[in-house]
């Protein structure tokens, strides 16, 4: 079957009507025939213009589910674009002194999905580490002091216990010194905290403060790692890749399916396990103590979340009564401003790239019988429909348009199909049929073609061949 090409036949046969079939075969043997763009179905291989196998399919509601049904993820907009962005910068945790164990995974596999949607969960700015309950703090004298034998009971508790150990009421024994309290503060704070305790009890010395062991804050990583474990935070912080790559990385043979799903204080957040190692923002997740991280290679989201909550609610039953608030200081003010501040920096950067044209974008194109052909951009994280493309100031022109004969062109996706192009075509001359055209979903590298009314290309054939036959006649004339 032939489309479109039936027209430049009719155009033919008027003109032979009126000039007389020697004329117009003169016309055409001389190369000059007006000929009308169209869409040719069946295949088509040998002839010189092209190597495709075109299909025609009529465009109906049955056609374009089965058209939509072809996978098509539309762009997605940097992390600063995300109605949660800025919610994520300014919301607050709550920190838990220990952790019960990562949630199991899920029983059974769930369905495979053809995309797992991102939460992202907030990036934040690193905090400096404070000291917790069941740290170890080491203390080493500098040098000699004035009243040096005063430490010998210091000296001797620390070489037996290799250290001192904050308890559970946030404070640490010091001989002659008493309880010291430094939980919640940083290692600089509890410096000066020490120093005025042991100045307090009539010691002069110089010495210096370090943790030999960060016990009371950690992260726990399971599911599908290849070795789960609690990974402890230390004066440097601690990025959700790190301890990733902490608990021997990812042990998944398909990232298409897996997701990293990260637990905080009663709010859930996930990665496709695509995006997290292709994207280089999932660098700067930074992990709060009591995270929870688990790496699913099975995608049952709701099952997972129920167990996760059971699990949630014993930690909290466990854990009530030693919750540690966490302290606020005036830097949060200075760390959200920071933060709000790279987040606008962000957004206005991606405007600049989209505007020079530095930002990969997905189009269709448009041609035929329209106001402006070129490309049409198709929008980040949703779908444009065919009524978009149509029904905007550069799509149809009403005045040269044939509404009976609009076509989709779609290549296969299929590299053992690389020559097939499927063509739906929308009969819409009949206003009704416009209604499909605002279900059919556009993809990238689709091509809207609009052929010409019969009576354009008749006007066309004539205003082109007119002028030939005119001259052709004159030549005649002066001949006799």
């Amino acid at each position: 079957m032939s489309l479109g090409r039936g027209k430049t036949s009719s155009v033919r046969r008027a003109i032979s009507a009126i000039f007389g079939l020697g004329a117009i075969a003169g016309v055409s043997g001389c190369g000059i025939a007006y000929t009308s763009p169209g869409v040719e179905t069946g295949s088509v291989f040998g002839d010189p213009g092209t190597d495709l196998n075109v299909s025609v399919i009529s465009m109906s509601f049955e056609s374009t589910t089965a058209a939509n049904l072809t996978p098509y993820v539309p762009a997605r907009l940097p992390l600063g674009f995300q109605p949660e962005a800025v919610q994520q910068i300014t919301a607050k945790s709550t920190r838990l002194p220990r952790l019960a164990a990562a949630p199991a995974p899920a029983s059974r596999p769930g369905p495979r999905p053809g995309f797992i949607p991102d939460n992202l969960p907030p990036i934040g700015a690193p905090a400096p580490y404070e000291i917790g309950i069941a740290d170890i703090l080491l203390l080493s004298v500098n040098g000699a002091a004035t009243t040096v034998e005063q430490l010998s009971g210091l000296i001797s508790a620390q070489s037996k216990r290799q250290g001192f150990v904050v308890q559970d009421d946030g404070a640490i024994a010091i001989p002659t010194a008493g309880r010291i309290r430094v939980a919640g503060l940083t290692l600089q704070d509890a410096e000066s905290v020490i120093f005025q305790a042991l100045v307090n009890a009539n010691i002069d010395t110089t010495f210096t403060l370090e943790i030999t062991e960060f016990n009371s804050q950690r992260v726990s990583v399971g599911g599908s790692v290849r070795a789960p474990m609690l990974v402890p935070i230390t004066l440097k912080p601690l990025y959700l890749h790190e301890a990733v790559n902490a608990a021997g990385g990812l042990a998944i043979s398909d990232p298409s399916v897996a997701k990293i799903q990260l637990f905080r204080g009663g709010n859930s957040y996930q990665i496709s396990a695509r995006r997290f190692l292709s994207d280089p923002a999932m660098r700067q997740v930074v992990l709060e103590d009591g995270d929870s991280i688990f790496v699913a290679s099975e995608f049952n989201e709701d099952r997972a979340r129920s167990r996760f909550q059971e699990q949630l609610a014993l930690r909290q039953d466990q854990q009530a009564q030693l919750a540690l608030q966490v302290q606020q200081d005036a830097t949060n003010a200075t760390r959200e401003s920071n933060a709000l501040s790279s987040l606008a920096a962000e957004r206005a950067i991606f405007e600049k790239r989209l505007e020079l044209g530095a930002v990969k974008r997905d189009y269709a194109y448009l041609t035929g019988e329209v106001v402006v052909p070129g490309r049409f951009a198709l929008p980040f994280e949703s779908k444009a429909v065919l009524a978009d493309v149509l029904l905007n100031t550069r799509g149809l022109n009403i005045n040269f348009a044939d509404y009976s004969e609009i076509y989709v062109l779609r290549r296969s996706t299929n590299p053992e199909e690389a020559s097939a192009v499927s063509a739906y075509h929308l009969d819409a001359s009949n206003a009704a049929n416009l209604a499909v055209a605002s279900m059919f979903e556009m993809h990238a590298g689709d091509v809207v073609f609009v052929a010409e009314q019969p009576i354009t290309a008749w006007n066309r054939a004539l205003s082109q061949s007119l002028p030939n036959l005119l001259l052709r006649a004159a030549n005649v004339s002066t001949n006799f």
